[in-house]
């Protein structure tokens, strides 16, 4: 790939046909571990910065895995009494 006059680039045909990048489209540039890395404007990298410091005060009573596993189990045994019905 080649930079050309005022940085711009091409991405190729293939890589934007297989990502369902379209012409007029947005990207976001970031620089990660030293890479340039492209994403779509509406895409957030690292998600949990965005709920840090969503759930401040809120207190687990038992460890997390625990707590998933029964939450886990509860929405099965919910899902499988509207099977059978």
């Amino acid at each position: 790939m080649k930079v050309l006059q005022k940085g711009k680039i091409t991405i190729p045909v293939g890589i934007r046909q297989r990502l369902g990048i379209d012409e007029g489209d947005c990207l976001k540039l970031q620089i990660v571990d030293n890479k340039i890395v492209l994403f779509p404007e509406d895409t957030v990298p690292n998600p949990t910065e965005l709920l840090s410091g969503l759930a401040g005060g809120v207190q687990i009573k038992e460890p997390l895995k625990q707590e998933l596993k029964k939450a886990a189990a509860a929405r099965i045994t919910k899902k499988a009494s509207r099977a059978i019905r």
